[in-house]
């Protein structure tokens, strides 16, 4: 074929295929809502666009609340605002309840385990993972009481470095590591247990990889990159040594199990393989409780340690705050016990102040990813089936239809007129999800009242992120 010939064939199809990605993202009934016009191949990814919570409102600005980026080839629709994100999330639950394939986490997973799953095996170990956690004392007494031992334990590591400065991450790291290494294995480990590092410093390098830019291109165009050389291939590595430290923590339980006195979900897992043996089709398996075992630590451990990290910042910034939590917590507990749950309704200020840093800090601005499980009118819309969805989680905590002072950091958005606490359903720091009977709500764990769901103790953040992080 002659060069001039084959430039003409392919200035053709590249304007061919220009056309046939604004089509699908142009407006009105039927179609995907509007966005910035793609590239091939690469869709918007070179026009600033990422990451949406930065660039959401100028986009909200041209297209409202409800638009269409392309990341790479594949079409990702945006929703912004309170009204937009609650309508899909809980109006059209169902709708919006498909979980998008993530290629770095099904590279790793290979299909296994509750995180970036779908079907019958989401919801076998769906509903596992709840009646454990239950019977582990989840939201109860039992388990309130780990979690202020672990409290006890991080004070003490504070009042160790007797007013010196220190990089307080590492003993952050631990204690939410340990209660969910209560809950998971029901262990605790010291800070000395060399171990016990290696864990926490694999998670950590996973979590900053999953965040980079690197992982964004890995998720799209795994084609393309799961080939090349970079950062992947070293988490790749790293992540099989994750997976030796649980499996050695699951042939440890198997060993030493007593049936009638399971002690941790990994015992409670294996009383359940022993129930399921001999069905065709059970997803009770090793592979299953490794994945299972990895996501409730990665879900839970670096997320957590970094919202008290960036609350105590804060924090920092506000003397004035400072002053009248102290005040509150010496005069509705004292100082000869810790805060317990029972204490909530009696601390509407330290209650306020836990909700306002949710918000404020707003550390997951972008919720994980949905997929629509059928095509869906939504809003004068037609998405497709198997589009994915992003919630932006942004967009509602600094909604200024939704809060007085978006902008700041300001207690008084959960205080009423009289300095009560006020529940506001325009936060939504875990996501949010129609409450179903069968659901184990917050409002379950708190017998019919979900007005604080961080509690009073900063190590009560695990269990809630690995509710949000593993959508239950």
């Amino acid at each position: 074929m002659e060069p001039g010939a084959v430039l003409i064939t392919g200035c053709l199809l590249l304007l061919l295929f220009l056309l046939l990605f604004r089509a699908s993202s142009g407006q009105g009934p039927g179609r995907l809502p509007p966005g910035p016009a793609p590239l091939p191949v690469l869709g918007n990814l070179t026009q600033n666009v990422l990451p949406l919570y930065r660039s959401y409102r100028r986009l909200c600005q041209e297209y409202g609340p409800i638009f269409t980026v392309w990341l790479g080839p594949r079409p990702t629709v945006v929703l912004c605002g309170y009204e937009v994100v609650r309508d899909a999330l809980v109006e059209h639950s169902e709708e919006f309840s498909g979980r998008a394939p993530i290629p770095l986490l099904k590279q790793m997973k290979q299909g296994y385990g509750l995180v970036n799953t779908n079907g019958e095996r989401w919801r076998q170990l769906r509903r596992f993972t709840l009646t454990t956690l239950r019977n582990l004392g989840m939201g109860k007494r039992p388990l309130e009481q780990r979690m202020q031992e672990e409290a006890q334990h991080l004070a003490q590591a504070v009042a160790d470095k007797q007013g010196h400065a220190f990089d307080p991450v590492p003993d952050l790291t631990r204690a939410v590591a340990n209660v969910i290494c209560s809950v998971v294995m029901g262990t605790r480990f010291s800070s000395d247990n060399e171990e016990f590092q290696e864990l926490q410093r694999l998670i950590m390098s996973y979590m900053c990889y999953f965040r980079s830019l690197p992982a964004q291109l890995y998720n799209t165009f795994p084609g393309i990159m799961h080939f090349l050389p970079g950062q992947h291939r070293r988490i790749f590595r790293e992540y099989e040594r994750l997976r030796a430290f649980i499996q050695a923590q699951v042939e440890s339980h198997r060993r030493s199990l007593d049936p009638s006195a399971p002690r941790d979900l990994i015992d409670y897992f294996f009383l359940q393989q022993a129930k399921e043996r001999g069905k065709e089709q059970t997803e009770f398996e090793d592979e299953n409780l490794m994945e299972l075992v990895s996501s409730l630590f990665i879900a839970g451990m670096e997320t957590t340690s970094n919202t008290i990290q960036f609350a105590l910042l804060v924090i920092g910034k506000f003397p004035d705050v400072q002053v009248r939590v102290h005040a509150e917590l010496d005069r509705e507990v004292g100082r000869a016990r810790p805060p317990a749950l029972e204490d909530r309704l009696r601390l509407p200020y330290t209650n306020a102040v836990l909700h306002e840093l949710q918000r404020y800090v707003d550390l997951v601005p972008t919720s994980l990813p949905h997929t629509t499980t059928r095509p869906t009118p939504f809003r004068g819309y037609l998405i497709p089936q198997g589009t994915t969805i992003i919630p932006l989680l942004a967009s509602v905590h600094f909604d200024p239809a939704s809060w007085e002072t978006p902008e700041d950091f300001n207690p008084g958005h959960f205080l009423d007129e009289n300095g009560a606490f006020r529940k506001r359903d325009t936060a939504m720091p875990f996501s949010a999800v129609r409450t179903k009977r069968c659901s184990y709500t917050w409002k379950r764990l708190y017998k019919a009242d979900a007005s604080s769901p961080l509690g009073l103790q900063s190590c009560f953040l695990p269990l809630e992120e690995l509710c949000y992080k593993l959508k239950l």
